[in-house]
């Protein structure tokens, strides 16, 4: 993917003393946007269905350009408990996707996405005997080549790769690193912006279990949202984490279904997953991480899986830990816990909630920052796994031994 170059002499200025001070006026690192919105929403317009009514076809205000991708959100109303079929099609007919009452999350009050859909301004049917059955296509949802606005965090010495366009020196190497990407997803959310107007966004995460999804605290929310505005139950259900590889054949995207742990702090959340209406189940993944308990150590060296400016599967490779024990984003200008690490691996906006793994493929880390006019380490910066567990721990045994089980480094 293409990337805006700086030159090696004022990264490495940068690197020796911090000097992205100097071109920044001052502001807390709460106050700046931390997530990159991504997509655009739209509301189609008359698009209720019903017995009386099967049959509608989506319209609405698009983007011009053909999309990324795109998908529809759809609530049921079934009051009887009736049976129902909703089909959507393609403008000349052929089936994008299918489902029908036994997927219960579309007759929630939030509704339910359908998968990645390929084709513009499609026809959606409704097949039911029963006359109270209601259905409406809420909202959608397209998505582009890439955002139009991302804050780029270079660093000397490395850069973000698409996956799919590695070389390997080894086959292991190369089943370590598609096993690892295949844990990877992008979290999708949306919700209310400050003014009001619905905004979605994207983040990076890990899956840590076949149902368990770890990202930053921070991608709860639109951009410069208060505290209490992340991760709200409406932000949870609205949100999707899309654990496909671009141009696969198969959809492995799913539905958030509650937030198990947050932690302002800790820059971190960790998701309970579900199947979206017409998507796959969820299945214990081929290679669970290995989580390290053990504290980074300077010079460590590192990778980044990460969707880069919600690019595809990509890693960032050849980097290595700056700085241990680094205190807390919270309190960036004054002592905090040291429950972080700057490394020196180029990221992206979206690269947020990106799983950090040492050379041996344990993961160590959540990347969530890139780099601050509030911190005086140079570097991007990662919450150490260590203090994440640590927290759990004391909080919440039960789902410490829910994550851990069999995959905690011994």
């Amino acid at each position: 993917m293409p990337h805006r170059c700086a030159s090696k002499a004022a990264i490495t200025f940068f690197l020796a003393a911090g000097s992205w001070l100097l071109a920044h006026s001052p502001g807390s690192a709460q106050e700046e946007a931390l997530v990159t919105e991504f997509g655009t929403p739209f509301k189609p317009l008359d698009a209720v269905l019903s017995k009386a009514r099967p049959r509608i076809e989506i319209d609405g205000r698009v983007p011009g350009e053909e999309p990324r991708y795109y998908r529809l959100r759809i609530r049921v109303e079934n009051p009887d408990s009736e049976t129902w079929t909703i089909v959507v099609r393609s403008p000349v007919g052929q089936i994008l996707t299918a489902f029908d009452q036994s997927e219960q999350a579309c007759e929630s009050e939030a509704g339910c996405w359908t998968r990645r859909l390929t084709s513009r301004l499609p026809v959606v049917q409704v097949s039911t005997l029963s006359t109270a059955v209601r259905a409406e296509v809420l909202d959608g949802l397209y998505m582009p080549s890439k955002p139009e606005k991302t804050f780029y965090s270079p660093m000397q010495g490395s850069r973000d790769e698409l996956i799919t366009g590695l070389s390997f020196t080894n086959r292991e190497e190369k089943v370590m690193m598609q096993s690892l990407a295949d844990n990877l997803g992008m979290l999708v959310g949306s919700g209310p912006k400050a003014d009001g107007e619905l905004a979605n966004w994207c983040c990076s995460g890990v899956r840590l279990t076949s149902d368990l999804f770890m990202t930053n605290w921070h991608c709860g929310a639109a951009p410069k949202m208060p505290d209490d505005a992340h991760w709200r139950p409406g932000i949870c259900h609205s949100g999707i984490v899309d654990m496909s590889w671009d141009g696969d054949d198969e959809s492995r995207e799913f539905s958030c279904q509650n937030v198990e742990f947050k932690d302002k702090a800790l820059d971190v959340a960790i998701l309970r997953l579900s199947p979206i209406a017409d998507g796959p189940a969820l299945t214990r993944p081929l290679l669970q991480p290995s989580l390290s308990t053990r504290p980074v150590a300077d010079g460590d060296r590192l990778f980044v899986l990460h969707h880069p400016a919600c690019a595809p599967k990509s890693v960032t490779r050849g980097c290595s830990v700056m700085k241990g024990g680094v205190a807390t984003w919270t309190a960036p200008a004054q002592a905090g816990a040291a429950t972080e690490f700057s490394h020196n691996c180029s990221t992206e906006n979206g690269s947020s909630g990106g799983p950090v793994y040492s050379a041996d493929a344990r993961l160590v880390g959540l990347h969530h920052l890139g780099v601050s006019p509030m911190r005086l380490e140079p570097g991007n910066f990662a919450v150490d796994l260590s203090s994440i567990l640590d927290k759990i721990r004391h909080e919440d045994h039960t789902l410490l031994e829910e994550i851990t089980g069999s995959n905690q480094e011994r």
